[in-house]
């Protein structure tokens, strides 16, 4: 049976309408419901209420835009078919997590066909959006979303905006044509009604793109920015309430880190303080860094106050790592706990968000979905299926979130810490991960290795536990007990598997 939740505070179109032009104060909401936040024993991680939690999530579409694509996407089947994963896990401490952009991004290159579009705002007879309107079947499907994941203890991480959109089209990184990003986009002027291209040009750029410049630190252009701040109010007084809300400024965004501070600033000044704020910058697939200015990058993030968590999906994605899931498993992880080390020594400590991973299938999607666990992030979620996936991918998916979720609950990661350098002997072309409190528990991901070969891994005296696990299947391939001095333990490597998880609990 599911834990009761905090009531919704449901708020009429009529309502919403006056409310995105009253003072910010009048917007917070309330501040005393129990939200998925920090665990305050080791913020790396997450917790809601008293309970530290790990989020889990495969993908049944590509689209995170479940509200926009009514036709395409069936959101209650796919929220209770993630349900149904999270709750074989049987653990208060293993959530399902998803994605939702409440707008359409008219990035339809991996959907297929998207047969009809709803937007926020209102569309009229000749096609055209009218900014300063809202769509009322939009409000009612976000609510709708929006209640079955908070009624299935859901958490959902809501984009305000996102760069595909914005940065795609004439004059862009590429132009995906007249139908697609911001060819199309409601606040391309040659799309709404509210102003000409004397306002906002209806080109755009891959870098500094005009969109991104109507903050006043940079073009004040105040005619645009008033309308992007009224999306944006409809918005935070829709999810206020809810309490399985994480908020992300962008998804994979190119913008500036103004651009990124001033929404970070704008949305805490209207929603609850304990409401958390994170931002997923584009990389530049070479070392982390900010893909189109080098200072907004997940470094530079984790240090900054105005954000809550960061979600580094781009610094560690295959893209990083040339598509090698060796590398993207072994290096992505180290390049995790570098980012853990620069907040301890900053004192910024806050958990690192993995909202999506593109290796997604049986080649490598489990050796990467299990070490960002191991790595100690906060969060694994596979991201997009191209419509040419077949089910057998999807179905992939959900039984490597299944089998990782049925492992985490039997482990307190919210007291271990990443710690690699404890293994001292590994074979010839292996990597290894690893994660431990090193008194009672220690997890290890071994990826390479064959069978007769040795691990050597240094533990605290006493007895043992060890058990082998095969993470394809969630098996067991073998458990005995040791008995351990002190220094280096040798561990013979079983079976013929290339990806090995080794789970070490103290007697």
């Amino acid at each position: 049976m599911k834990k009761s939740t905090p009531g919704i505070v449901k708020l009429s179109s009529v309502l919403l309408l006056i409310l995105i032009n009253i003072p910010y104060g009048f917007l917070h909401g309330n501040d005393n419901i129990d939200r998925i936040r920090p665990w305050p024993d080791n913020p790396h991680y997450l917790a809601w209420g008293d309970t530290p939690v790990f989020l889990l999530g495969p993908s049944g579409y590509h689209s995170w835009t479940p509200v926009s694509r009514p036709a395409e996407m069936n959101f209650h089947e796919q929220l209770h078919r993630l349900d149904r994963i999270i709750e074989e896990a049987g653990s208060p401490h293993v959530l399902g997590f998803v994605r939702c952009l409440p707008y359409d991004p008219m990035n339809h290159m991996h959907d297929g066909n998207v047969t009809e579009i709803l937007q926020p705002w209102l569309r009229l007879r000749d096609g055209r959006y009218d900014l300063g309107q809202f769509e009322p079947a939009w409000e009612n499907r976000l609510r709708d979303y929006l209640d079955l994941a908070l009624e299935l203890r859901i958490i959902v991480s809501l984009e305000i905006w996102d760069d595909w959109s914005v940065t795609r089209g004439v004059g862009g990184a590429w132009d995906p044509g007249p139908e697609g990003a911001w060819n199309a986009h409601p606040f391309n002027p040659v799309n709404n009604i509210n102003y000409g291209t004397e306002v906002m040009p209806e080109y755009t750029t891959e870098c500094d793109a005009p969109f991104y410049s109507t903050i006043p630190s940079r073009l004040d252009n105040s005619v645009v920015l008033d309308h992007q701040k009224r999306y944006v109010n409809l918005l935070l007084s829709i999810i206020k309430e809810y309490p399985n809300i994480i908020i992300n400024i962008s998804n994979e965004s190119r913008a500036n880190l103004e651009w990124s501070r001033f929404w970070a600033e704008y949305i805490r000044s209207l929603v609850p303080r304990s409401i958390m704020i994170g931002e997923m910058p584009s990389t530049n697939r070479i070392d982390g860094g900010g893909e189109c200015e080098a200072l907004f990058n997940p470094m530079t993030l984790i240090k900054d106050s105005h954000y809550d968590y960061v979600d580094i999906s781009q610094a560690v994605s295959g893209h990083e790592f040339s598509g090698d899931v060796l590398r993207q498993a072994i290096e992505g992880s180290r390049r995790i706990l570098g980012y853990r080390l620069a907040m301890a020594e900053s004192g910024t400590i806050r958990p690192l968000i993995l909202s999506k991973d593109y290796t997604r299938g049986p080649e490598g999607g489990a050796i990467v979905f299990w070490s960002r666990f191991v790595a100690g992030a906060a969060s694994a979620r596979f991201h997009r299926l191209a419509e040419d996936h077949p089910e057998s991918v999807i179905v992939f998916q959900h039984e490597t979130a299944g089998q990782l979720g049925q492992f985490i609950a039997r482990i307190p990661f919210w007291r271990m810490h990443p710690c690699h350098d404890v293994v001292n002997i590994l074979p010839d072309g292996a990597g290894v991960n690893v994660l431990a409190d090193q008194e009672s528990h220690y997890v290890i991901q071994l990826i390479g290795g064959n069978h007769g070969e040795k691990l050597g891994i240094m533990l605290p005296a006493g007895r043992w536990t060890v058990e082998w696990i095969d993470p394809a299947t969630g098996t067991e391939l073998i458990k005995y007990e040791i008995d351990v001095d002190s220094g280096t333990q040798e561990l013979e490597i079983p079976g013929e598997q290339n990806h090995r998880i080794i789970f070490l609990s103290k007697i």
